[in-house]
Order: structure tokens, then C-alpha cells, then sequence
């Protein structure tokens, strides 16, 4: 038996309701723990530019939120990476879920994907987020804010 048809095999014997159950147990860790970044990289920024820290300070700060950041992206990008892999399962390889029915009316109706919302939570917007956190912490260690 080949990888494939081993993923196939599998794949075609998850039951249908467990497979639905687990999409939104994933999906809601997922924004959860999106959620839970944002957090973090607000209070960073809040602390960064709190007028308390001394200026010779605030880069650490931002440095900091950067590692503090980064450390909190792994588990969230884990995440991504298991719904989005359920979120393939159901749309390619799972035509009696209801997610897969409504895909497929909205393509028939026009509709083009153009891009994924879990990637710009699970991938872009918190790289962004780290580094605006990198780029104040060089700004204001180069004196240039």
C-alpha cells in the first residue's frame, strides 16, 4: 500500500460527525489561541510606549515581546497547521460534508478563493506582529524614535 492510499484510507474512515466535532474543537483553539497573540502583542506595545519605562529601556522591551512573541506563534501555528489540514480534508476528500456542498455552490455561483484566512492568521499576521515588534526595538536602539 502507498502513502497515498494509506492518507486515503484513513481519510475515508474517519466518521463524519467525529470529522465535523473535531473541525470546530480545531478551529475554535485556533482563534483562541490567535486571539490570545494579539493579546500579547498589544500588551507589548502598550508596555514598549508607556511613558513609566526609561528611554534607555523601552528597546528591550520590544526585543523582548519579539522572543515573548515568537515563543507564543509556535503553538498557534501548530494549530494552523492541524485546521487547515482538516479544512483540506473536508473540502477535497469529503464531498458528504455540508462544508463541501456549500464550497461547491459558492464556485458555481462565481465565487474564486483568492486567499485563506486561517494562513493570514496563522502565518502572515503574526509575523507581521513580530516584526513591527523588531522594528521599534531597532528604531528606538538606533535613537531614531
Amino acid at each position: 500500500m502507498t502513502k497515498q492510499e494509506e492518507i486515503s484510507a484513513l481519510v475515508q474512515s474517519i466518521d463524519i460527525d467525529i470529522l465535523a466535532k473535531e473541525r470546530e474543537f480545531m478551529e475554535n483553539l485556533f482563534v483562541g489561541r490567535f486571539n490570545y497573540f494579539i493579546v500579547v502583542f498589544s500588551l507589548f506595545m502598550t508596555a514598549g510606549f508607556a511613558n513609566a519605562i526609561t528611554p534607555n529601556n523601552k528597546d528591550l522591551v520590544f526585543y523582548a515581546g519579539a522572543l515573548v512573541l515568537f515563543l507564543v506563534w509556535l503553538p498557534l501555528f501548530r494549530g494552523y497547521r492541524k485546521h487547515d489540514r482538516i479544512m483540506r480534508l473536508i473540502f477535497r476528500d469529503r464531498s458528504d460534508h455540508p462544508a463541501h456542498a456549500i464550497e461547491k455552490i459558492m464556485q458555481l455561483e462565481g465565487y474564486t478563493p483568492r486567499y485563506r484566512v486561517s494562513l493570514l492568521m496563522g502565518v502572515t499576521i503574526p509575523w507581521v506582529c513580530i516584526a513591527i515588534l523588531l522594528a521599534f526595538a531597532l528604531a528606538i536602539s538606533r535613537h531614531l524614535l
